[in-house]
């Protein structure tokens, strides 16, 4: 901790001050030097009033500032934050305090002078709300200081600048809903499936016996034990799904007060959840031009960690996104056949061409879900019965795109590839619904 500057700072009783003292050379002015011993001795009164004060002012040092942040931001959510601030002088201070916050967090309180007694120690608490994903900074811890009276401020900082992380959320109610239903179809989703094949899937190891296969051989644990020891395998459980969330342009578009690759990150972590407690392995991929993020496959507990700490610093990018190579490298990394689940956005056919072809060629090997968001606005324009002109022509180009967007849809349909569109209000529930069916029916 240390202090960067200081400065003192005349209040507002100081100033009142100096400014009747200013009106005590008039009579000098006025009566000539009989006058003048008026303004000598309330000046030489002030400033041994004002030494006296100083004195009682304590410096940086004395004043110790701790911020504590909570262990996650998320978007969207209150975050309590606590300071702790400590008087280690003898002298009774009153404090005035302004804390950095990162540019994209919103305040929901002000902050108010505060008195500190000698020796004394106190803890404030207050509520930020970050409005913007990834990595953020807080700043530095300013403060003014006075003694009783406020007479002269000593202004200081406090070097307590450290980068947080802002985290994406998904609605806790929604997941308390979607967790109720898995129980009550658990049963079904948990049927067992055919399993043939020695499998592939480490379980444990053991003493090698005659007749086991020597490629099985632990030869690191052998060196060990000082035995024959081999690896025993087991036919993998889960399924394999691999999520793809498209970061180009057109998912830049804000619906409903926050942007469509936000809606699709709430929906993939509620989708990583249920996937997560189910035993399926899942992996995710961030692309824009390029792949600007990648999880690897990962199952259990750990996948909503890995996903948050994967997805909380990825933005949207003005640039077009590049189906063809960021296919072609997904298809290299996925070794089995498996779900992809595609977000996404489609306008029309001609656009989303290039987008048709990559997930008709992935449908060829895995199971692809394309995954797009509908306007509300744009389907309620078009729903509408107009009274003017002006709502015949909203109405006109509102289902025009409705017509353009699913003649899109449909020829991606007819190459094998699902598609579910839904509004970002009932996405996430509409994606878990799909995932099961999908699993019930042993589609993959």
């Amino acid at each position: 901790m240390a202090r960067l500057k200081f400065n003192l700072i005349p209040g507002k009783p100081s100033l009142l001050s100096m400014g009747f003292g200013g009106l005590c050379w008039l009579p000098a002015a006025m009566l000539g030097q009989s006058a003048l011993l008026l303004g000598i001795l309330f000046w030489t009164g002030w400033f041994m009033f004002t030494i006296r004060k100083l004195q009682q002012i304590p410096n940086a040092q004395s004043i110790i500032v701790n911020r504590t942040l909570p262990e996650r931001f998320l978007i969207g959510r209150s975050a309590q934050i606590q300071l702790s601030i400590e008087n280690r002088s003898k002298y009774p201070v009153i404090l005035q305090f302004r804390d950095e916050i990162p540019d994209t967090f919103l305040l929901e309180e002000k902050f108010h002078a505060i008195p500190l007694k000698g020796n004394q120690k106190t803890t404030l608490t207050y509520l930020v709300s970050p409005t913007q994903r990834g990595r953020q900074a807080y700043g530095k811890f300013v403060g003014r200081i006075a003694a009783p009276g406020g007479w002269f401020w000593r202004e200081s900082q406090w070097d307590l600048a450290e980068d947080v992380k802002v985290y994406p959320d998904f609605k806790l109610i929604a997941a308390e809903r979607l967790n109720a239903k898995m129980l009550l179809k658990d049963w079904h989703v948990r049927r067992p499936r055919k399993k043939r094949g020695e499998g592939h899937e480490f379980e444990s190891l053991r003493s090698y016996a005659i007749g086991d296969d020597s490629r099985h051989v632990d030869w690191k644990a052998s060196a060990r034990r000082q035995k024959l020891i081999v690896r025993q395998l087991q036919v993998e459980r889960g399924q394999q799904i691999a999520i793809m969330l498209d970061c180009g342009r057109l998912m830049s578009e804000s619906i409903a007060g926050h942007t469509r690759l936000d809606h699709s990150m709430n929906a993939a972590l509620m989708l990583g959840q249920v996937a997560g407690k189910r035993g399926d392995n899942l992996s995710l991929v961030c692309f824009s031009n390029h792949i600007q993020a990648y999880m690897p496959s990962t199952k259990g507990r750990a996948v909503m960690h890995r996903m948050m700490e994967t997805l909380y610093h990825v933005e949207a990018s003005p640039l077009e996104s590049d189906y063809w190579q960021v296919t072609a490298e997904a298809m290299h990394l996925l070794k089995r056949r498996s779900l992809i689940v595609f977000f996404t956005d489609v306008l029309d056919e001609a656009a989303a061409q290039g987008l048709a072809n990559n997930l008709a060629r992935a449908a060829s090997r895995h199971l692809v879900l394309c995954v797009v968001l509908s306007e509300p606005g744009i389907l309620a324009a078009a729903n509408q019965m107009p009274t003017d002109s002006h709502e015949v022509y909203e109405k006109a180009a509102a289902s025009q795109l409705l017509i353009k967007r699913h003649l899109a849809l449909e020829k991606m349909r007819s190459k094998g590839i699902l598609v579910l569109e839904s509004t970002p209000n009932t996405l996430t529930i509409e994606l878990v619904r799909r995932y099961i069916e999908i699993r019930m029916s042993n589609l993959q």
